[in-house]
C-alpha cells in the first residue's frame, strides 16, 4: 500500500492539467482536420496557463520568487513576466482597462517561442538557473525524438538530477502544451510517445521512497533496488536465470535472498498497469519470480 501512495503523491493533483490531452493522445482521438491560425493558438496557451495559475492558486497559492542580479537569462525574465501578468489576471476585480492593458502585455510576451518550458520550471521549482533550463530543454527535446531508448535508460539520465520528479513533471506540462496545439498527425503522434516515456518514469520514481525501505529491509547497497525494477520491466521476457544472477549479485545471503523475492513479489503486484510494457507481462514477472522461488540455491 505504501508503493501506491508514493505514487499517488507523486503524480496525483500535479498533473491533473495535462491528464485531458494526454488521454486524448493516447485514444488516438486528437484533432487532425481542423488548422488553428496562430492567433487561435496562442490564445489556447494563454487559456491553458491561466488555468494551471488558477489551479495553484487554489492548492497552494502562487508565488514568485525575485529572479537574482546575476540571472540576466532572457527566457527566464520573460517566463518571469508572463506568470506575474497570469497571476494578475486570475486575481480578479480588476477594470476593463485594466484587464485590456494585462491582456495585451501577455499577448506580447507570449507570441514568442519556447516559453513554456521556463514557465513550467519556475512555477515547479520556485527558482532556475540558466544551466537548469538548458538541461530540460535537452532533454525534452531527446525524449521527443528518442522513441526507442529503453525506460531503464531515460531513468539513468535523471538519476543524478535533484527534484527528479518536479523536473520530469515540468517536461509533461511542456510536452502537453506542444500537443494540445499540434496539428500534423505525425507530430502529435512523437509527442504523445514522448509523453507516455515521461508518464512511465514518473511513475516509477514515485517507487523511489518504497525502494529505499525495501534496500534497508533486505540490507541491499543503496540505490539498487529502483534500477533492479526498471530493468526487470525493460526485458521483453524475463528469464529466471537472468533474475537469478541479477539477485544473488546484491544480496548478502540466502536469508536477504528470500526475503528480497518476497518485497518484489508484493511490488510486482502492487503497482499500477501503467508500468508495464503489456497487459501479460505483469504475471508474466511474477511467474518468474515465483520459479526462481522454488527453484533457489542457497549460497
Amino acid at each position: 500500500m505504501l508503493a501506491l501512495q508514493e505514487l499517488q503523491e507523486t503524480t496525483g493533483a500535479a498533473l491533473y492539467e495535462t491528464m485531458e490531452e494526454i488521454g486524448m493522445a493516447l485514444s488516438g482521438k486528437l484533432r487532425e482536420s481542423y488548422k488553428f491560425t496562430d492567433a487561435e493558438k496562442l490564445e489556447r496557451r494563454q487559456q491553458a496557463l491561466l488555468r494551471l495559475i488558477k489551479q495553484i492558486q487554489e492548492d497552494n497559492g502562487a508565488t514568485l520568487r525575485p529572479l537574482t542580479e546575476e540571472n540576466s537569462d532572457p527566457d527566464l525574465q520573460n517566463a518571469y513576466q508572463i506568470i506575474a501578468l497570469a497571476i494578475a489576471l486570475t486575481a480578479g476585480g480588476l477594470s476593463k482597462k485594466k484587464k485590456r492593458d494585462l491582456q495585451s502585455q501577455l499577448d506580447t510576451l507570449t507570441a514568442e517561442e519556447g516559453w513554456e518550458l521556463a514557465v513550467f520550471s519556475l512555477l515547479e521549482l520556485g527558482e532556475v538557473d540558466t544551466a537548469t533550463l538548458s538541461s530540460l530543454k535537452r532533454f525534452m527535446q531527446q525524449a521527443i525524438d528518442n522513441d526507442e531508448m529503453p525506460l531503464s535508460q531515460w531513468f539513468r539520465r535523471v538519476a543524478d538530477w535533484p527534484d527528479r520528479c518536479e523536473r520530469v513533471r515540468i517536461l509533461l506540462r511542456a510536452i502537453a502544451f506542444e500537443l494540445s496545439i499540434c496539428i500534423e498527425p505525425s507530430e502529435q503522434s512523437r509527442l504523445a510517445a514522448a509523453l507516455v516515456r515521461l508518464r512511465r518514469l514518473l511513475l516509477f520514481l514515485g517507487l523511489e521512497r518504497e525502494c529505499q525501505r525495501e534496500e534497508w529491509i533486505c540490507q541491499l547497497p543503496p540505490n539498487t533496488l529502483l534500477p533492479l525494477l526498471l530493468d526487470i520491466i525493460c526485458e521483453r521476457w524475463l528469464f529466471s536465470d537472468w533474475l537469478l544472477d541479477r539477485l544473488t549479485a546484491i544480496v548478502s545471503s540466502s536469508k536477504m535472498f528470500n526475503r528480497l523475492l518476497q518485497q518484489l513479489d508484493a511490488q510486482f503486484m502492487l503497482i499500477p498497469d501503467n508500468c508495464f510494457n503489456d497487459e501479460d507481462q505483469r504475471e508474466q514477472i511474477l511467474e518468474t519470480l515465483r520459479e526462481v522461488k522454488v527453484n533457489q540455491v542457497l549460497f
